[in-house]
Formats: structure tokens, C-alpha cells, sequence
């Protein structure tokens, strides 16, 4: 296989510039018309709740700080399993009248400690702000309920309201751009390098002289466009 220099490389690029800028533009253009309108745009509202330690998480260590770490690491997943189960799920379905199974519910929902401490963040995010915001509230609501029975918690305390945001937070248009920036660049510049390996015409003197070998060339009729442009 014939070695390209690096010269010969940045001449074929600067050669094709037109097509890649083109290639590049048509990918960045149809990206984000694609995300503008053919996206959904997607919201996210929380809120946050304090929970007490269930019995059976009484403080014994003189290692507080470590054995608090580790006591809410274990908490959050027991937590985020209770808000988001078929039980929980189903019940605020059943009280905001929605028309999804437990399974698409859960999904929306995301159960997160803050900062290692006894706050939990309960977020949901939906294709419409206020329904997020709605979910948010009565899954809340809901999983007090639960937990409290569940892991006979006393201390349950709504901090804050989760509040619609109408500022969307997906797609990421930005993002998006840049990623159709980088695709379209590099399929031109793949487009470009496929066709001059598939291409097998002659294209220097040197390259004749190298298919030629020992055979002496004679003369080399130059490229004229004002001799082609003639009838």
C-alpha cells in the first residue's frame, strides 16, 4: 500500500474544503432541527424530605462521622426502593389520574441523598413541567406514608416543595451541535479518504514514473482549461 505524506494529506483536505464545510453544515443543520422540533422536551422538578434514622440505626461508634456515612449510604437504597415500588407508584398514579403503569412511573423518578446527611432528594422529570412537579409532591407524600410504617420512622418532614420549572432540561441543544459538528467533520473526512483510495487514476508524473518503472517516458501533455473549453 502507497504511503501518504502528511503534505499530501493537507493538500487532499484543503482540495475538498468545500465539500467538508458542506457535509458539516448539513449534518449541524439537520441535528438541530431535529432537536427543536422533533424532540420532546423534557422538565425536571424535586423535592426534599428529611427522614430519621429507623430503629435499629442507633449511633454506637465513637467513629460518628464514618459510621453516619456509611448508615446513609445503606439508607438511601432502602429509600429510593420504597418511592419508587409498585406499591408507592401505583397509589400516585391512582391520585393524580395518570394513565402510566408502575414501571414508566418509576422510571421518571430518581431518589438521591444530599450530601450524606438525613435529607433525601425525591426528582422527577417528565415532558411537562407541571406534572413533574406534581409527581414530585405526591410521590413524597406517598412514601412517607410508607416508609414511616415500613421502617417505623418518626421523624418525616417535607423541606421543600418541588416548584415547575419551565426551563427544559433536555435535549441539550448545544451539545447536540457540537456532536453533529464533530460526526459531520469526520464522515467528510471519511468520505474524502475512501474515494482517493478507491480512486486509480494517475494523478503526478512521479506516480507514473513509479508505475512505469524502466520504461522512459517521453513527453507529458499538461492540463490546459482554455484547450478543453475549445470545440
Amino acid at each position: 500500500m502507497e504511503e501518504i505524506s502528511l503534505q499530501e494529506i493537507i493538500d487532499l483536505l484543503r482540495d475538498n474544503i468545500k465539500f467538508i464545510i458542506s457535509m458539516t453544515l448539513i449534518c449541524v443543520v439537520l441535528v438541530g432541527v431535529f432537536t427543536l422540533f422533533f424532540v420532546d422536551k423534557k422538565y425536571s422538578s424535586s423535592t426534599t424530605l428529611i427522614v430519621g434514622k429507623p430503629e435499629g440505626y442507633s449511633q454506637t461508634s465513637d467513629s460518628s462521622t464514618y459510621s453516619e456515612v456509611m448508615t446513609n449510604q445503606q439508607l438511601v437504597g432502602t429509600y429510593s426502593e420504597i418511592a419508587k415500588s409498585d406499591s408507592v407508584m401505583s397509589k400516585v398514579a391512582t391520585n393524580l389520574n395518570l394513565d402510566l403503569t408502575d414501571e414508566q412511573l418509576a422510571g421518571m423518578v430518581d431518589v438521591t441523598t444530599v450530601n450524606d446527611t438525613e435529607l433525601i432528594k425525591i426528582q422527577v422529570t417528565d415532558t411537562s413541567a407541571n406534572r413533574a412537579a406534581q409527581i414530585a409532591n405526591e410521590t413524597a407524600k406517598v412514601f412517607m406514608e410508607n416508609v414511616a410504617g415500613l421502617m417505623k420512622i418518626n421523624n418525616l418532614q417535607i423541606v421543600d416543595v418541588a416548584i415547575a420549572d419551565n426551563t427544559p432540561v433536555s435535549p441539550n441543544l448545544k451539545l447536540n451541535l457540537v456532536i453533529a459538528f464533530l460526526v459531520g467533520f469526520v464522515l467528510s473526512v471519511f468520505v474524502i479518504f475512501l474515494k482517493e483510495m478507491l480512486n486509480t487514476t494517475i494523478k503526478s508524473v512521479d506516480e507514473l514514473k513509479n508505475i512505469a518503472g524502466d520504461v522512459p517516458i517521453v513527453a507529458v501533455i499538461p492540463h490546459s482549461d482554455s484547450l478543453m473549453d475549445e470545440d
